[in-house]
């Protein structure tokens, strides 16, 4: 009896079968990791903004922008989107050194949007990309966001004053 060269059907069915279901395993571990990294991100940039507010809070002996007035008034207050980008705006004018000399937060790393998109609907993209590569010297226009999805779909944070313990807390 000749043998024929090749493989048989089933064997390349096998075959396919087996690089399919360890695509499958790659796949899903890439994503798990992908998420993490995000979350570890944002956890990271969350830090730098309390960081940065703390450091303000200290510098001037009052918090930035509208956060001062709920402390005035001593209200417990979560801040609008407005709100947000006006405290983010008053930050990172502080930091670029157009609003001193005494920077309140390293923007390295941090990832921005245009200020008046709303949440998600704008791509993240890194702060001194933006000020470098994309050549934007209105530092205004941008708001601190992390990233919610791989295709650079981004959020703002939250910020809440607590006037019991006059502190400021950020959230995702």
């Amino acid at each position: 009896m000749k043998r024929k060269n090749g493989f048989t059907i089933v064997e390349l069915l096998m075959v396919i079968t087996v690089i399919g279901v360890l695509l499958g395993i790659v796949t899903t571990a890439a994503t798990a990791s992908m998420r993490s990294a995000r979350e570890r991100r944002a956890s990271v940039m969350k830090t730098i903004l309390e960081g940065g507010l703390a450091v303000y809070h200290r510098q001037h002996d009052e918090w930035p922008g509208v956060i001062e007035d709920y402390a005035k008034e001593g209200k417990n207050h979560v801040l609008s989107s407005g709100e947000y980008d006006k405290v983010v705006q008053e930050l990172l004018e502080q930091s670029s050194g157009t609003g001193g000399a005494n920077p309140v937060l390293d923007p390295t790393g941090l990832m921005v949007m245009n200020a008046g998109s709303p949440d998600g609907k704008t791509t993240g993209i890194d702060y001194r990309t933006a000020l470098t590569e994309l050549k934007m010297k209105d530092v205004k226009s941008f708001t601190i966001v992390y990233p919610i999805s791989d295709s650079g779909k981004a959020k703002r944070f939250k910020i809440s004053y607590v006037a019991a313990s006059d502190s400021v807390s950020v959230g995702l």
